[in-house]
């Protein structure tokens, strides 16, 4: 099968079948695609496509409970994952060494190391 893709700026941008002109591709903005998982490229280490990591219960090194991740942000040079806490705030965490110290997808669990007090700023 012929790959109809390419990569510019961190971003793949694909050609659609039956799509020809930019203002066709313009009215499909924003919306999702959906593609088998098995024709995925694989990642390599630390790297996670964002469907794996939605869902995953968020603990921190003590394994403690902070909440669930419900939703990814790409802003400024990293990616901010949001967190929904049992007590309902929202909480944004970078994808930064700093403080993920763990993506265990098969337990589900994503560990994290937070400074004191941060969870009670949001």
């Amino acid at each position: 099968m012929e790959r109809a893709y390419r990569r510019k700026k961190g971003i793949v941008v694909l050609k659609l079948r039956g799509v020809d002109d930019i203002n066709e591709a313009e009215l499909l903005r924003d919306l999702y695609l959906e593609v088998n998982e098995d024709t995925l490229e694989p990642t390599g280490e630390w790297e996670f496509y964002v469907y794996q990591l939605l869902g995953l219960k968020v603990v921190d090194t003590e394994g403690r409970e902070i909440g669930q991740v419900v939703d990814m942000h790409e802003w400024g040079p990293y990616w901010t994952f949001e967190v929904e806490t049992p007590e309902g705030k929202t909480v944004y965490v970078p994808f930064v060494e700093e403080y993920v110290k763990g993506v265990d997808l098969k337990e589900g669990t994503l560990t994290v190391n937070l400074p004191e007090g941060y969870t009670e700023q949001f």
